[in-house]
């Protein structure tokens, strides 16, 4: 019998808000504007499917273990979900029996599950409040403790995407662990990779850079190598990574151990490792873009500016009334909420380009 080992939902508040309305009132506030009813989140959630911008895949050394520890990998509309083959056994609480389940093979508390978050929409990076692709950094969900902004937990709150980007040297010395990883697995070792780099010299490299020291030549040439092997991942689609660890911090643990009934004395004494009495969900949620909305009307020469910036979202519509832009005009116009496709970067500010 197959049973959830964890769940992972990945949302993105693009396909879920409806205009202003949002499904994930981050900072419990909605700025007066009226929320979503329980039946709208759901009509919405209904038609949400992560399979339409991202793909969650699991690493080459992940699938083995997946498959010699007998735990299935499943995708689902809103994440994936891992499941343990497990056998059947019978705990005790408050003086009765309950029904708990074991996986059929024990998992070791160092097993670690990696995967990586694959981004295959065009226009991803638009509607998305996520780093710059030419940026070295990825974003790192972790059930274990790290010099990574925040740890992976299994809280009922959703939480949000931007709290776990890492640094570029987190970034770099993630990539190298994998990397090592992989070529540790192989038997046929591939003499072009950043696995070949020895962690010494990778720790002398990120020391100077923390501490402003300048690299001498050899040390810059390892640096571009690692930053360049950071671009062609990123170039793939990949930004993040995720590893939970059966042991996780701060209450993450995967499983338990516990008494369960032994079948010939009938007594509660027997050790065995068992999944959770509730599955561990974790859940994250991607930020919507926000930008000024610029309104060109090139027969009159006339650019109007929002002096605020608008939500990007595929749902409902978000009202602009010629108040809400500069320089306001004298006569009534219907504004349009822009689309994805064009977006313009000018200093830290993004704007979308709408033509009315």
């Amino acid at each position: 019998m197959y049973k959830t080992l964890f769940n992972i939902n990945i949302y993105h508040s693009y396909f879920l808000d409806e205009g202003e309305r949002m499904f994930f009132e981050f900072g419990g506030g909605n700025n007066g504007i009226t929320p979503l009813t329980d039946k709208e989140k759901q009509s919405l959630e209904a038609q949400y499917n992560v399979n339409d911008f991202l793909r969650i895949i699991p690493t080459k050394e992940t699938k083995e273990a997946l498959k010699n520890h007998r735990l299935l990998f499943r995708e689902h509309k809103k994440g994936i979900r891992v499941l343990s083959e497990t056998l059947t056994e019978i705990a005790e609480e408050g003086n009765q029996e309950v029904t708990r389940y074991s996986p059929i093979l024990r998992l070791p508390n160092s097993l670690m599950l990696t995967f990586y978050l694959k981004v295959h929409h065009t226009y991803f990076e638009n509607f998305s409040k996520v780093i710059e692709k030419n940026e070295k950094q990825l974003y790192y969900l972790s059930n274990k403790g790290s010099s990574a902004l925040n740890l992976f937990e299994t809280i009922a709150e959703v939480k949000k995407w931007s709290s776990f980007l890492i640094s570029d040297s987190e970034t770099r010395k993630l990539l190298h662990q994998l990397e090592s990883e992989k070529e540790f697995q192989t038997t046929t070792p591939n003499l072009v990779t950043i696995a070949n780099i020895e962690d010494s010299i990778i720790d002398t490299i990120e020391s100077k850079i923390t501490n402003t020291i300048p690299l001498d030549e050899d040390e810059q040439k390892v640096l571009d190598t690692m930053n360049d092997f950071v671009s062609r991942v990123k170039n793939t689609g990949i930004i993040g990574i995720v590893q939970v660890q059966v042991s996780g911090d701060n209450n993450t643990n995967l499983t338990e151990d516990i008494l369960v009934k032994n079948k010939q004395t009938q007594l509660f004494d027997v050790p065995k490792q068992c999944l959770l009495k509730e599955f561990p969900q974790f859940a994250i949620c991607i930020e919507n873009r926000t930008t000024f909305w610029r309104y060109t009307k090139v027969s009159e020469n006339l650019i109007m500016t929002t002096s605020e910036e608008k939500p990007l979202t595929m749902n409902g519509r978000v009202e602009i009334a010629k108040q809400d832009v500069s320089p306001v005009p004298q006569e009534d116009y219907y504004f349009p909420n822009p689309t994805p496709e064009s977006i313009k970067k000018e200093a830290q500010d993004y704007y979308s380009e709408v033509f009315i």
